[in-house]
């Protein structure tokens, strides 16, 4: 259903993530665990369209999002 694959996501020049991949299939539950400044929302912000990661793809439902 959603499939993250190698992101690499940036706040200006400042990179955040770093060959981020996901994979959550269809009825599963997933939850970002993880201390202040480790990519949770940047994650988020990612797959939603805020950010644009620089490389990598992210897919919904067999559709690239990027």
């Amino acid at each position: 259903m959603l499939k993250i694959d190698s992101i690499d996501s940036y706040y200006g020049i400042t990179q955040v993530l770093f060959g981020l991949s996901l994979t959550v299939q269809e009825g599963e539950v997933v939850t970002l665990l993880g201390r202040n400044g480790m990519g949770k929302s940047t994650t988020v912000r990612s797959i939603i369209g805020m950010i644009k990661p620089h490389r990598g793809d992210i897919t919904f439902n067999n559709q690239s999002m990027i």
